[in-house]
């Protein structure tokens, strides 16, 4: 589709979505509400579903901005105590038929400020032109760089393919750093990101950390969208990680120490999702996992509606089936385990599933009730609480070239998370069919038009 078309779509959707939202606001000075006592048990049920989700995100709004204190916190005694900490990074790339993105993500490694850095690139059977242009790639930079002392050495291995997981397994065996860093092939890294990582390594308790992933193409509606999304789920991870309860680490931007896959092994190679296994694995294990708010990574977000419902689909079943091999975690009495971790969040996980499955049936009801009543006070109370979260994140966000376009979108923003809501429930529906019928999903791709540097 052209950029003209997705940007005549934006205009449509953002106008249409104004329109709903003026006129639902307007109507509540114009309507007046009926008295109606029908449904009583569906009206509360439906109450009480929104009200759990909404005290949820007000907990995390309210814990969310004290992780940025800590962070400034923890700067401050480092720079005080002033120990060197410089340890070997290794940061691990699989790539499969990745020509489009390969090259800019690499060339935004070779930019990082921290030089104790190797990067090791597994080419996990491509059949496009990945492999040779990578290998000239390889050449070029060598014949540049070779009598520079601080050059950062680079790995390449080209492997018969075997899944994400096998490729990030030959990566991890290939390398030497204390702490192995795992990015997409379809990213862009900033200069000060691996950095920023190593920085949380200084405790040493603390055996992981999930980076910052941003989405860096927004130019279409379902870019934009999994902007929002990103934003929203990702800043939440501040409240996770003060309350040591992550338990998803995404394979664009995540690090570990090296120890870790001595104590509980490597990425397994059975799960959809090995970036949800190992991070649950770890949890399991009694390891502590934070978030590296400022090591922050742009990835390549799906451009087609299709490819972002294949992408949810695997994150879906990929997720059921970790909690389906980890359910010993739920209600877990172990001392080894978070107890807020197994008694609030996993649980509240599921649940949000339960009602991610109901809130359509919710929806109807809701809409249906509201017109019957000429009440549409409950719509008003949402588009408040949803455009002020989304408000507020925008407006803390670390990119520094914000757009107007961005702060548009809060007052709008309920209705692109219905949008979001619907991949989700298409994902959700269809992860549970395919988990009956032990459908098989792989490693999947959609056409990649890459981003750059200039994010």
């Amino acid at each position: 589709m052209s950029s003209q078309a997705n940007f005549l779509i934006k205009i449509t959707v953002y106008a249409i979505s104004y329109i709903v939202t003026i006129g639902i606001i307007i109507s509540t000075f114009y309507l007046h509400g009926v008295e109606n006592h029908s449904f009583p048990l569906l009206r509360i049920v439906t109450m009480s579903f929104a009200s759990i989700l909404l005290l949820k995100y007000f907990v995390y709004m309210l814990l969310s901005p004290w992780h940025d204190v800590w962070v400034r916190l923890r700067a401050r005694i480092n720079n005080i105590k002033n120990n060197p900490y410089y340890p070997r990074v290794s940061v691990i790339i699989p790539a499969w038929n990745e020509e489009v993105g390969l090259l800019e993500t690499i060339k935004t490694l070779l930019n990082s400020t921290y030089k104790n850095l190797e990067i090791v690139v597994i080419n996990d059977g491509s059949t496009d032109r990945s492999d040779k242009m990578f290998r000239d790639f390889i050449e070029e930079y060598s014949r540049i760089h070779r009598d520079e002392y601080e050059r950062i050495n680079i790995v390449y291995h080209y492997k018969k393919n075997g899944g994400k997981g096998a490729a990030l397994n030959t990566g991890i065996n290939l390398a030497d750093g204390e702490i192995i860093v795992s990015i997409d092939a379809d990213c862009v890294v900033l200069p000060q990101t691996i950095s920023n990582f190593v920085q949380y390594f200084r405790d040493p308790k603390v055996m992981a950390a999930v980076g910052n992933v941003k989405i860096g193409n927004t130019d279409t509606l379902v870019g934009v969208v999994q902007y929002l999304e990103f934003l929203f789920s990702f800043y939440f991870k501040k409240a996770d990680s003060l309350a040591n309860v992550i338990y998803i680490i995404g394979g664009a931007a995540g690090a570990f120490r090296r120890e870790v896959f001595d104590k509980i092994g490597f990425y397994s190679t059975d799960n959809i999702t090995e970036d949800i296994e190992l991070s649950v694995r770890i949890q399991d294990a009694g390891l502590k996992i934070v978030y590296a708010s400022d090591a922050i990574v742009y990835t390549e977000g799906a451009t087609e509606v299709g490819s972002l419902m294949k992408q949810r689909l695997r994150w879906k079943r990929g997720r059921f089936e970790t909690f389906n091999s980890y359910k010993h975690m739920f209600f877990s009495f172990r001392g080894r385990h978070s107890k807020l971790l197994t008694w609030l969040i996993l649980p509240l996980a599921l649940f949000g599933e339960a009602q991610l499955f109901m809130e359509l049936f919710f929806l109807i009801f809701l809409y249906a009730y509201s017109f019957m009543i000429n009440d549409f006070s409950s719509f008003i109370s949402g588009i408040i609480v949803v455009s002020s979260m989304f408000a507020v994140q925008i407006f803390f966000d670390d990119k520094k070239d914000k757009k107007l376009s961005f702060y548009l979108l809060a007052p709008i923003g309920w209705i692109l998370f219905y949008l979001s809501s619907f991949v989700e429930y298409n994902a959700l529906v269809k992860s549970i069919w395919g988990y009956y019928r032990n459908e098989e999903i792989k490693w999947q791709k959609w056409q990649r038009n890459g981003i750059t540097s200039n994010v």
